[in-house]
């Protein structure tokens, strides 16, 4: 069995050195883990999180690292209010940097919630709209966070002919799912689906054609359910990827080497990975 964890944000503090990282890279590989996606959240931390894929990429040659990078819309807030075209030309010259395992763009998109509101919407839109124009430019896909902002994000995604991308950690219903899987995108569950009394993300996990479905940690955060104690919440990371898939697993019916296996390929066809390319 092989998963890949396609949302992992193992360059975070939680985390913490280099020696912590790689201990919680080799439990990954324990669990089967074979590819490992660290998107980028807002530019202060591009080169910190590309040094830390490197290493780990460097150290531990059984899992594949992946990168992407982008402007998370809750850390706008802390940028300077660059038009749209500054934005656009920041992220372009990120990418002519041909950074470390690069595969995707994000994690960007919308947030209308409550952790979202301090940051505009119409400066949500217009750095969105840069991620969207950098996408169509490379035919890379986009790594999308969006809360309670799917009809607006669906409408931006259709607007123009948009690269395969993935509604990642996706909070939607299981009608919004169909909806974005027929425009050509990709929904990822992560740990909500573990939850007691998780109606929705069983939904979604039902919802979702084989072809489309992906699964991540979303790690540190997002621990699931069989992890956690009474008293703490354990930081998650990519080895619980494992609940994951066996709660998907669960919903649809299927067997866990079943989900690993079709979710790894659909992230492979999702970001252009060649099988031959893999490792372990």
């Amino acid at each position: 069995m092989r998963l890949f964890d396609t949302h992992a944000h193992l360059d975070l503090p939680p985390f913490g050195d280099e020696a912590e990282r790689l201990d919680v890279v080799d439990r990954a590989i324990r669990a089967g883990i074979r590819d490992i996606l660290i998107p980028g959240v807002d530019p202060g931390g591009w080169r910190h999180l590309l040094g830390v894929a490197s290493a780990l990429a460097a150290k531990r040659s059984s899992v594949r690292i992946h990168t992407s990078i982008g402007i998370h819309p809750r850390a706008e807030g802390d940028l300077n209010r660059d038009p749209e075209a500054a934005v656009l030309d920041r992220l372009r010259a990120a990418i002519a940097t041909r950074p470390v395992g690069l595969v995707a763009l994000g994690e960007c998109g919308l947030d209308f919630g409550a952790r979202g509101r301090h940051v505009p919407r119409e400066r949500q839109v217009a750095v969105f709209k840069a991620h969207l124009t950098l996408a169509r430019e490379t035919g890379l896909p986009l790594i999308l966070h969006c809360v309670r902002a799917h009809d607006e994000l669906r409408a931006l995604l259709c607007e123009r002919p948009t690269p395969a991308s993935v509604l990642h950690s996706f909070s939607g219903s299981g009608e919004l799912a169909k909806l974005f899987c027929r425009a050509g995108h990709y929904i990822s569950l992560s740990g909500a689906i573990t939850l007691p009394g998780a109606r929705k993300p069983i939904a979604v996990a039902r919802a979702v054609p084989e072809d489309r479905l992906l699964i991540e940690t979303d790690c540190p955060d997002q621990t699931p359910a069989p992890r956690r104690h009474e008293t703490r919440i354990v930081r998650n990371e990519p080895a619980f990827l494992l609940d994951v898939a066996d709660s998907v697993a669960q919903a649809r019916g299927a067997t866990i080497d079943h989900i690993a296996a079709i979710t790894w390929a659909n992230a492979y066809r999702l970001l252009g990975l060649a099988d031959a390319d893999a490792r372990g």
